[in-house]
């Protein structure tokens, strides 16, 4: 900071007075976030800041590459081989150096993680481990913490928020038509498993993933396919639901209900996740574990073949340059 510079709260945050009271603004000052994971908690934690808030725990044992050059807010060349919570804790300061930042660098585990759920107000679970997060916002539910995530693909994401005081804890992998109550380490297999990727077609429909991308992702070769705009508008949408929270202005987007950006097709809108994939997702599962004669085995490789032969029909589409066509059932029922 110019050091012939003094710097004053009120004064760099008092367009915010334009919307909220004095009073709102000190909530703001005081409250306490965590965020976890700096992929797109990165951008989360720098909008926060410039919005007024005070005080931050930000976990991320990762140093930054060439490969998050692309959308992570911290990352510039000059902090390529730096920790990215150390960065964007020098970022936040350089914001606000009246404000309370504490990095943490070291990889934890989710006991170790439920402490520092426990001492904040709000708690973001950005983890690049889907399983992680979700069993982290488990635990923020049981504590009464405010829990958020973003989940980006591509062209399209989704937005969660989990407010104290529902009526019962929900799991996130259940939203979107996974078994509900599994364990962090079968959730973690789960969501890696090949057959259980190609499930995910809104990937390709609304994410607008190339088709050789996505069968490589499938097979665990390449990361999410990701575009800077998409990753922080979801962002900009998750920190506007910590804000409203705070405040206690204006409504939450509380799950089942969530944001489900779509930028592609010009829309955003604040739903549940399809109903026909969650059901799908439910149906397909429950036959896959049917043990009488072996039918659930054998549905399950009739399935995979399918899938895999449909994304090989699309991929020659893709590499003959013609557009390309998803199936009826990816169009209108999954």
């Amino acid at each position: 900071m110019n050091q012939n510079v003094d710097f004053g709260y009120n004064t760099a945050f008092y367009i915010n007075s334009g919307l909220v009271t004095s009073c709102q603004q000190e909530r703001l000052k005081q409250a306490r976030i965590t965020i976890h994971g700096m992929f797109a908690g990165g951008a989360i934690a720098i909008m926060l800041a410039r919005s007024g808030i005070g005080n931050f725990t930000l976990i991320d044992h990762r140093r930054y590459s060439l490969g998050d050059i692309n959308r992570d807010a911290g990352c510039y060349a000059d902090a390529l081989g730096l920790l990215k919570a150390e960065v964007i804790a020098g970022q936040i300061k350089r914001i606000n150096p009246g404000a309370s930042v504490r990095a943490v660098t070291q990889r934890l585990n989710l006991e170790e993680t439920r402490q520092y759920i426990k001492g904040c107000d709000v708690y973001f679970a950005q983890s690049k481990d889907i399983a992680f997060s979700c069993h982290a916002l488990i635990i923020a539910q049981e504590l009464g913490v405010f829990g958020i995530t973003f989940m980006p693909s591509g062209m399209t994401g989704y937005v969660e928020a989990y407010p104290p005081g529902m009526k019962k804890v929900v799991d996130p992998a259940a939203l979107f038509g996974a078994p509900a109550g599994m364990g962090y380490k079968k959730l973690y297999h789960f969501l890696r498993n090949p057959l259980n990727r190609c499930g995910r077609r809104w990937h390709i429909t609304e994410g607008k993933w190339r088709i050789d991308w996505f069968v490589r992702w499938r097979d665990r070769k390449v990361p999410e396919a990701q575009l800077c705009p998409n990753l922080w508008l979801g962002a900009g949408l998750a920190s506007m639901e910590a804000l409203k929270y705070i405040t206690r202005t204006w409504p939450v987007v509380k799950v089942p209900k969530m944001w489900h950006l779509v930028p592609a097709e010009n829309r955003i809108k604040a739903e549940k996740f399809r109903r026909r994939s969650w059901w799908f997702e439910k149906i397909i599962y429950r036959v896959f574990n049917i043990g009488f004669w072996g039918i659930g085995k054998k549905y399950q490789k009739y399935t995979a073949r399918r899938l895999f032969n449909e994304l090989e029909h699309m991929q020659k589409q893709e590499n003959q340059g013609i557009e390309v066509k998803p199936p009826f059932m990816w169009r209108h029922l999954i």
